[in-house]
């Protein structure tokens, strides 16, 4: 089955805080919703004894989640609700023109014939043709057609959606047509680079026309359209829903999807991860989905419980410490550049999360299609170095901007020794704090902000971290005061970024405009290489670019990251086997592996 994972959890990226319309959005990290009840419209439980996920032939795929879905309506999903329980549910029940292969971040044909083409210019302007393919039907039988593609095109353009319509369907496509039942015509007012086409449009959501037309029909709002009770909806992906009510969830396989074996799918909705675990240390379930992946806790319950196996992937994210650029001293690049100097980011890692990858970069080694070994490497050299030479240009780039000691920082037998009587152009440095959410979301947090700590104060100064709930830590981050000024000197937080097939996430975090500028970064270099990677028609020429803003962040430190971590996941091999292993995103990137699950025998 061809992969849609990497698109549905890319679409589940939501800022806390803080709205972002993006074709693949990003979020800080995830929470765990409360338990939401059953959404208007579902149908009602089937009887266990009847129901044909567990009275059938064909093979049920128990799956646990931590919340429910929030809504059953997949427009008001894609548009205001992008949480990643929605994706798990909702994702797999429509199809796109291209699917995005899990191992190696390709796209593949999914309603399209054939691969994606490069765009054309006949000298009145830049369009596409896709031809479709006549194998994928929706769920009652139905194809799949492209007067489909430019209904949902023309609703989502009519009633002007949000959230992840808008950046699917932009204002650069200026029609879509059907020239016949399987052939689509799609206009550009430019030459459309690869976050427009395909990674877009291309990767958008398809919505049934012969089930939802009638229903549109003379609403003229994305309020009503999400109001929508939606009924009998039908499925173009694997998965068609079947009941959902605040405790499960049951879907059964999609026959008009054309690849063979895939699974029902039966979700359980726990209170928490320790009632979900239990059920997976008896049988109960095959899996836990979860955005954050098993706690330290989860993973000691499941440790050497027959029949459960543990692994440990690459999460497509990364912790960095920010910046706050528009205050003293954080606003100076030495300040910044002397404390990547000194902390050092793999004994730190090793330390405190020893499953992570110490990061120089905020894009993952593990996105192999992206990622430059000798790019990553040049911008890792600096801080490879001896640790008397790293602090040796650390203290001369702070005395060349006023920083002066009683007793200068030093390396004495191979450690850090601390620097007395600090000022700053003749004046003592006020206390600085570091904001960080504390044990009860993650214990690597405060743990590591205490190595930032230690390196601070051997350069002199008095730090305060301040270890608070993830929500305040976010507010403060992400708003100004009422004067319009950052409420933080530094905070550690993370990302999950988006979209491994194309990694766009520069521009929410650090462009000048960028909707998730928390820092006040702005630098002529990193606009220029943004400008280039939004143009790039060719992924040579958009990695290119990537790798000229990863330079610019790196000399310029808006974020301090500091490493790449990994999620830790559990599932039933006595159960349940499946074909790819540690890849970027893990089994919960998947949508649970559906795309290359088998059963044990």
């Amino acid at each position: 089955m061809r992969s849609k994972t990497a698109r549905a959890i890319g679409a589940t990226a939501v800022l806390i805080g803080i709205v972002i319309a993006a074709v693949v959005q990003l979020r800080p990290e995830e929470q765990t919703p409360a338990e939401v009840a059953a959404p208007a419209g579902t149908t009602a439980p089937r009887d266990v004894e009847t129901s044909k996920a567990e009275a059938g032939t064909s093979f049920v795929y128990r799956v646990g989640l931590l919340a429910g879905v929030s809504t059953a309506n997949y427009w008001e999903y894609v548009g205001e609700q992008p949480t990643a329980w929605n994706a798990y549910v909702l994702g797999p029940t429509k199809p796109a023109l291209y699917a995005i292969d899990p191992a190696s971040n390709a796209l593949t044909p999914e309603v399209a014939r054939e691969a994606p083409v490069r765009p054309t210019s006949d000298g009145h302007g830049w369009w596409v043709r896709v031809d479709l393919g006549n194998s994928l039907s929706w769920s009652d039988g139905q194809p799949v057609t492209a007067a489909d593609v430019v209904y949902t095109f023309e609703t989502v353009r009519r009633l002007g959606l949000g959230g992840d319509w808008a950046g699917s369907y932009p204002e650069e496509i200026e029609e879509i047509v059907a020239e016949s039942p399987m052939e689509l015509r799609i206009e550009f007012s430019g030459r459309p680079g690869l976050g427009l086409w395909p990674h877009g449009v291309g990767l958008a959501p398809i919505m049934p026309a012969h089930i939802w037309a009638e229903k549109t029909d003379g609403i003229d709002t994305a309020a009503e359209l999400y109001a929508l009770d939606p009924g009998a909806d039908v499925s173009g992906g694997p998965l068609q829903i079947v009941s959902i009510t605040d405790s499960r969830i049951e879907t059964v396989a999609n026959p008009g999807y054309p690849d063979q074996g895939i699974p029902d799918v039966i979700y359980s909705v726990f209170a928490d991860e320790a009632d979900a675990i239990a059920a997976m240390k008896t049988g109960a379930i095959d899996t836990v989905l979860d955005p954050n992946g098993l706690s330290d806790e989860g993973v000691a319950a499941l440790s050497g419980t027959p029949g459960v196996a543990i692994e440990r992937s690459p999460a497509n994210s990364v912790r960095y410490l920010g910046f706050n650029l528009t205050r003293d001293p954080m606003s100076k690049p030495q300040f910044r550049q002397s404390l990547a100097l000194l902390l050092d980011r793999g004994w730190a890692t090793e330390t405190v999360v020893p499953d992570a990858t110490a990061a120089y970069t905020t894009l993952s080694s593990a996105n192999v299609s992206w990622f430059d070994e000798a790019e990553a490497a040049s911008i890792a050299g600096p801080y490879a170095r001896a640790l008397g030479a790293r602090m040796s240009a650390a203290v001369t780039g702070l005395e060349d901007v006023g920083y002066s000691w009683e007793t200068p920082p030093a390396v004495v037998d191979g450690t850090l020794t601390a620097g007395l009587g600090l000022t700053i152009d003749g004046q003592p440095p006020a206390p600085l704090t570091i904001l960080t959410p504390g044990d009860e979301y993650d214990p690597a947090r405060p743990d590591y902000t205490t190595r930032i700590e230690t390196t601070l104060e051997a350069l002199g100064f008095d730090v305060r971290p301040v270890i608070t709930d993830f929500d305040t830590v976010v507010d403060l981050a992400f708003t100004m005061d009422q004067s319009g000024a950052r409420q933080y000197d530094m905070y550690v937080l993370g990302w999950t970024l988006g979209n491994p097939a194309l990694p766009d996430y520069h521009r929410w975090l650090f462009a000048d405009d960028g909707a998730a500028n928390s820092t006040g970064y702005a630098n002529a270099d990193f606009e220029a290489n943004l400008a280039r990677f939004e143009r790039a028609a060719a992924p040579d020429e958009a990695r290119d670019a990537l790798w000229g803003m990863e330079r610019a962040v790196a000399r310029d430190l808006p974020y301090l990251v500091l490493y790449h971590p990994n999620l830790v996941e559990g599932y039933r091999a006595d159960r349940v086997r499946f074909a790819e292993h540690e890849v970027l995103g893990g089994i919960q990137g998947r949508l649970g592996g559906l795309s290359d699950l088998t059963p044990v025998s």
